[in-house]
């Protein structure tokens, strides 16, 4: 097999792949459909094998398609992770690191863990971006991310990553000063009686933890409003004296009196913390110092629980 194929081509492969087809592939990339299917020939021909099986206007991956995609995606994101480690040095940085996590994670769990890090290494670049789970660990498979910290999703990891749960967070139902009335803990069917704010349905964590409540047999819930974040959800929680179902560790940094965590008492929901990367990632001391520092913060957490 020539293995010289054009990264060009590789990367426009793997694009019609995750895409779904040639028409979509490109209209993200701005050019005519048959320019694309030009490439795809141009790929099959040089690698010596079919890559996709055509019926009509849909496209499935052969055998050998499946094993090229895994292998385009490896490539690809060691030219990136390249490109990247080539630019730090030509800078004289003392080492980089970039992580993409979830919203709350990257909110919540890693700037404590990360500062500490930066503060014992001068010179260090420290960069985390937040967002959607899917995003995170899109960016640990194509090399844009050192590794991503996510809510840990129930779907399938992606072949060319591994991922590996760090530890649980458990759920509790946040409560203001004026929300509803609750004791040292809280029944399932007492949640359900409240009036709640929750993350929109489309996002991991709400389908993970609907996903649990309906495992354990939970009543339908009294969501009275949707919010993106989790600052606003219990901001809006505590103004209106209403409640929220959210990881502990979210309300725990609260000012005292704002907002507590209630343990649920007849259920254990937990929200699981998963570390994506490459198998084949190459890590820098620095990013190896902060894979570290989070399996020892797992170590503690599951000490702590």
């Amino acid at each position: 097999m020539d293995l010289r194929a054009p990264l060009r081509r590789l990367e426009i492969f793997c694009l019609v792949v995750d895409e779904g087809g040639v028409t979509r592939a490109a209209e993200r990339l701005m050019v005519v459909q048959p320019a694309v299917s030009a490439q795809l020939r141009a790929l099959e021909k040089s690698l010596g094998a079919v890559l996709f099986a055509r019926s009509g206007n849909t496209l499935s991956l052969t055998e050998a398609g499946e094993r090229v995609y895994v292998w385009a995606k490896e490539v690809l994101a060691g030219c990136v992770q390249v490109q990247r480690d080539v630019d730090q040095l030509a800078a004289g940085q003392a080492g980089s690191l970039v992580v993409h996590a979830s919203m709350a994670v990257g909110t919540y769990l890693l700037p404590p863990v990360l500062t500490a890090l930066r503060a014992d290494r001068a010179g260090a670049r420290i960069t985390v971006h937040v967002g959607e789970p899917a995003v995170a660990i899109r960016a640990a498979e194509i090399g844009s991310a050192d590794f991503a910290v996510t809510t840990l999703l129930d779907t399938a990891t992606p072949e060319t990553l591994t991922a590996t749960r760090l530890w649980e967070e458990p759920i509790v139902l946040g409560v203001g000063p004026d929300g509803p009335e609750v004791g040292e803990s809280v029944s399932l069917a007492e949640i359900a009686a409240m009036p709640l704010v929750a993350a929109p349905q489309d996002v991991a964590f709400d389908r993970m933890l609907r996903a649990q409540l309906h495992r354990v047999g939970a009543p339908e819930l009294d969501v009275i409003i949707r919010l993106g974040h989790a600052e606003a959800i219990k901001q809006a929680a505590v103004e209106n004296g209403w409640a929220c179902l959210l990881p502990a560790y979210i309300i725990a940094d609260d000012p005292p009196g704002r907002m507590r965590g209630v343990p649920i008492r007849d259920a254990h929901l937990v929200e699981g913390i998963g570390l994506y990367h490459r198998p084949t990632k190459y890590f820098s001391p620095l990013q190896q110092a902060a894979l570290d520092a989070l399996r020892a913060r797992a170590l503690e957490r599951a000490a702590a629980g």
